[in-house]
């Protein structure tokens, strides 16, 4: 415990932002790979009811977490930036914001006006099977623009740090 205390200590507020973004992107793009490349194509072979339950069930317990990750990115990235005012890569710092913004947008405008339907208890009955079917298929693979959004303020994050 005394060697965490020490480099606590030794590490300035700026660095300790650093790393939080460094993570909370990571953690990011991680949940949306997960969910891009694992989860939903593991419910493939499901019959369509448990695919649903499993897939709404999933985005209600996600839609919380990345909610709060993504806020986290951007209040952290958004710190480093304004507290960084003469380093030569201040404004890369700006990139895990945009990211945060665009994955807000993106999924207000472009996802959730079929989610809404989807996280309906009757919609199999309302939609059809082919309409839920195509529906879940279509958001996997909208996802994929956030996953590579994310990725990218990930990786500028990363780059950020080491050159600070």
């Amino acid at each position: 415990m005394d060697t965490f205390a020490n480099v606590i200590r030794g590490t300035s507020l700026v660095e300790i932002l650093q790393i939080s973004t460094c993570t909370f992107a990571g953690i990011f793009n991680g949940f949306g790979l997960y969910s891009a490349v694992v989860e939903g194509p593991s419910r493939a072979s499901l019959p369509l009811r448990s695919r649903w339950e499993q897939w709404a069930n999933s985005f209600r317990i996600a839609a919380k977490q990345i909610g709060f990750i993504s806020l986290s990115m951007a209040a952290s990235s958004g710190g480093v930036y304004y507290l960084s005012p003469s380093s030569p890569v201040r404004s890369l710092w700006l990139v895990p914001v945009g990211a945060s913004l665009f994955s807000l947008f993106y999924t207000v405008f472009v996802m959730a006006p079929d989610i809404k339907i989807l996280l309906e208890n009757d919609v199999i009955t309302k939609k059809g099977h082919q309409w839920v079917e195509k529906t879940i298929g279509r958001l996997r693979k909208r996802n994929y623009a956030r996953v590579v959004v994310i990725g990218v303020a990930y990786l500028v994050s990363i780059y950020a740090a080491v050159k600070s």
